[in-house]
């Protein structure tokens, strides 16, 4: 079911990634009503906080996906020409939170993804598009994977995105190089100010990892920017405005859903 934008008649498909069910799915009043219910049938918000388990055995993620795909929700794969990429700044619950918005279109209409910019596969997605071409065909996905690691005491959840273009998949660019001496630099000045408290350097981690994502977006947009102008094409084309944004007090605040 897609979205019917009344002011220019072009069909507008929203698209929202999961981190609870780590897919990717088309987002609507159905599917987010059916998603609640998913949610209710794994064991309600107290799981549903424990984020992506897999897909498989008794893990609530599992119950959740094996009971949309039952009832025929499953995750989706968005294809079409790239022709927008930028960052929106939403008020859920009274904070502050950026959106990573990318838009697609082909014949058959627009398609925007809109993910919280603080979620790892938004992330990933933004490192994507770093290096992705506008205006050309291309494929993008969102998932997660759920594994334990040797030496680990317990598994973890790993969510990504993958960008492909010409048949080929969009190099991410690598956080080693910029991101990772960034944030080391910020641990280490912490402690040297005497500050060892886990969940403070959590949060450091966390606001230093997004600042480098949201300033990496700015290069983004300013990219489609500039393809748009030396092809003297109106760029309010490629934009999302605030409004195409569905449920806009409901929207994930970072917190799998």
């Amino acid at each position: 079911m897609a979205i019917t934008n009344a002011t220019n008649d072009v069909t507008t498909t929203f698209v929202r990634y999961s981190s609870f069910l780590g897919m990717l799915y088309v987002s609507n009043m159905e599917h987010e009503a059916l998603i609640n219910e998913a949610k209710i049938h794994a064991g309600g918000e107290s799981e549903v906080k424990k984020g992506y388990q897999g897909n498989k055995g008794d893990s609530s993620s599992a119950k959740a996906i094996v009971y949309l795909r039952d009832k025929g929700l499953t995750s989706c794969k968005v294809s079409g020409h790239l022709t927008g990429a930028r960052v929106i700044e939403r008020e859920i619950e009274g904070r502050k939170t950026p959106y990573l918005n990318v838009s697609l279109k082909d014949e058959e209409g627009k398609y925007v993804i809109s993910v919280a910019l603080n979620q790892a596969a938004a992330k990933m997605l933004a490192r994507k598009l770093a290096n992705a071409e506008p205006g050309v065909e291309t494929e993008i996905t969102m998932f997660a994977t759920y594994g334990q690691k040797e030496g680990a005491a317990r598994a973890f959840a790993n969510h990504g995105a993958s960008v492909r273009q010409y048949g080929k998949e969009v190099v991410s660019l690598n956080p080693k190089d910029s991101l990772v001496p960034q944030v080391n630099a910020a641990i280490t000045a912490l402690k040297n100010a005497g500050v060892d408290d886990p969940e403070t350097i959590s949060k450091r981690r966390q606001a230093v990892e997004l600042q480098f994502h949201l300033g990496l977006m700015t290069e983004v947009e300013q990219k489609f920017s500039d393809f748009y102008a030396t092809r003297e094409i109106p760029a309010n084309g490629h934009e999302v405005g605030m409004d195409d944004v569905p449920f806009a007090d409901d929207l994930d605040d970072g917190i799998p859903f």
